[in-house]
């Protein structure tokens, strides 16, 4: 399952963020996902629950996932067109082609990790 070796990779990303801070727990921990990675066609219950099962055990077991889409900028090859892409398979607003040439962009980024004290 994708969704899981992401998840497990995002919580060892924590882990190396707060291997300095031993004591820093997190509470929240914010991803950048692209609007155009597959991690979208899951709901946000089931990426919660896989990331909370990768998280079990570990300095982010209590923390909360939050997901931040990021739109892409796309081009019309067939129309010249620029626009944001919301979605994973979208069509040109101009012309309708589906002839779009997204720019490349991490699928995944860890954003921020929101500490208690």
């Amino acid at each position: 399952m994708h969704e899981w070796q992401l998840m497990t990779r995002v919580v060892r990303m924590v882990e190396e963020a707060l291997a300095r801070t031993p004591s820093s727990t997190p509470s929240v921990v914010r991803l950048k996902v692209s609007t155009q990675s597959h991690f979208f066609e899951h709901d946000e219950a089931t990426l919660q629950s896989v990331f909370a099962a990768a998280a079990e055990g570990t300095i982010a077991a209590r923390a909360a996932l939050e997901i931040l889409p990021v739109p892409v900028t796309s081009h019309c090859a067939h129309c010249g067109a620029s626009c944001e892409m919301q979605a994973l398979l979208q069509c040109c607003p101009g012309c309708g082609s589906a002839n779009l040439d997204a720019e490349p962009v991490p699928e995944v980024v860890l954003h921020e990790v929101v500490v208690k004290e």
